[in-house]
């Protein structure tokens, strides 16, 4: 069974405040659900190798952008 990161549910939500985002705008922009954005922040699903690498790839390009501060994750 894939172990999801414990912060992951956190970091999801966070990502969210600081760009101002809902979670259907932030499901939209990864390509994927609303429910599985929501379902990430309860903590409810485990997201996929894949699934968390874009979403590792969308904050990249967010904090790239000056959009996002990654708080000590690279």
């Amino acid at each position: 069974m894939n172990q999801q990161p414990e912060d992951f549910p956190e970091r999801v939500k966070d990502v969210r405040r600081q760009l101002g985002l809902s979670q259907e705008e932030l499901a939209h922009a990864l390509g994927v659900s609303f429910a599985t954005v929501n379902r990430w922040e309860n903590a409810k699903t485990v997201p996929s190798k894949l699934a968390r690498r874009q979403f590792a790839s969308f904050c990249e390009d967010q904090a790239m952008q000056g959009k996002l501060e990654m708080s000590g994750n690279k």
